[in-house]
């Protein structure tokens, strides 16, 4: 391993476990201590390391300045994820059916707290750290893990951060706040660039983080060649109202499914209504993902309660786009829709049972899942 990238590391795991050791880092690079003191008296210079006995700890004030200044590069910091999510990937099975997934690219700066804190007060955090995120990366993924050949079309800026804050409770719950940067600065010109990509797919999958053009554009050549367009609606805004009638799947949340059909969602018989009002835009089927309560599939014909999979929360905050991703997959590969939503389900209670929201399951897990847990369709027409 060689010195610049052996730092990376060190920098990597003093993001996640707040201290390094000597010693360890010695065993663990096959390094001698001496080389390994130097690389932390090299972080102690830049003011990111307070040495102490045996090793250091992390000064995270002055991490963030230097990344915020560019002095430093947190490449490192999401590619050991990365590169493991590669390596799964291969040893999973054969692809089968293609989605193409237009959406955003960030790198979520996030930690861990026993509650959220109100104005003026300070808590510590126990946990925390960058990851690849955003809504279209991680949908991408899951689409991608979930046994699809996934193409993401997205756009990064020329910062380090696409500026992503997220931050979770030690339940699961989580707050986000995002500046969209770069992601909102596609053009039709790209779009119609990725145009071959477009017509290869059997499923085309969208959120609300790019920006309205870019989406209308997406959506007029996945209807020129005849292609299924899912819609994520979230962030949820206004102008999705004028893209309904193109969509033949949308799947809002409670929050956002409210929005749309302006029903207060508390109970599986408002959801219905809100589903029902939805499908009067001209959107074919509505699936409404009810969190812990599974989902509820809307069609003209029909309206169908999916329960959720058991699962033992972690991390709440990757749920719906490990939902999406999934159901897209599944979609592509010619499943018919409520086996396609079991599925989405069962993977999303297997994402939300780990940490940071681009962790994804694999197919084979989610197969077992559906083995060893039944799961009951329930007709509410």
């Amino acid at each position: 391993m060689f010195k610049e990238e052996r730092r990376h590391a060190i920098i990597n795991l003093l993001t996640k476990d707040n201290s390094v050791s000597v010693s360890k880092l010695s065993d663990l690079y096959k390094v001698s201590q001496e080389t390994i003191r130097s690389d932390l008296r090299y972080f102690q210079k830049s003011g990111m390391l307070q040495r102490c006995y045996g090793g250091g700890i992390l000064n995270r004030d002055a991490l963030s300045k230097l990344i915020t200044e560019n002095k430093i590069d947190i490449s490192s910091t999401i590619a050991t994820p990365i590169h493991q999510d590669a390596k799964l990937r291969r040893e999973n099975t054969k692809k089968a059916g293609k989605v193409c997934v237009l959406g955003s690219f960030n790198i979520d700066v996030s930690a861990t707290v026993p509650w959220f804190p109100q104005s003026g007060e300070s808590i510590l955090a126990s946990q925390f750290g960058f990851y690849p995120g955003g809504k279209g990366a991680n949908q991408a993924l899951a689409a991608n893990n979930a046994g699809a050949a996934a193409h993401f079309i997205f756009k990064v800026g020329k910062d380090q951060f696409s500026a992503l804050i997220y931050v979770s409770a030690v339940d699961g719950d989580n707050i986000i706040a995002i500046y969209p940067g770069a992601n909102m600065m596609l053009t039709t010109q790209e779009i119609n660039e990725q145009h071959r990509y477009i017509a290869e797919s059997d499923v085309m999958l969208m959120q609300l983080e790019t920006n309205i053009e870019a989406l209308t554009e997406f959506i007029r050549l996945g209807k020129q060649e005849n292609k299924m367009i899912m819609l994520n609606p979230a962030p949820y805004t206004k102008q999705v109202t004028h893209l309904l009638s193109d969509i033949d799947i949308i799947t809002p949340n409670e929050t956002e499914a409210s929005f749309l059909s302006g029903v207060t969602i508390t109970d599986i018989n408002d959801a219905k209504k809100a589903g029902n009002i939805i499908l009067q835009s001209g959107v074919k089927k509505v699936i409404i993902t009810l969190g812990a309560r599974g989902s509820l599939l809307c069609e003209h014909a029909r309206t169908l309660y999916i329960p959720a999979w058991s699962a033992v929360v972690k991390d709440a905050a990757g749920a719906g786009d490990a939902f999406n991703g999934a159901l897209a997959a599944a979609l592509a590969r010619q499943a018919d829709m409520v086996a396609a939503i079991q599925y989405a389900s069962a993977f999303a209670s297997l994402a939300v049972e780990q940490v940071g929201a681009s962790s994804m399951p694999q197919h084979l897990q989610v197969l077992h899942r559906m083995r060893t847990q039944s799961n009951k369709v329930i007709n509410i027409n």
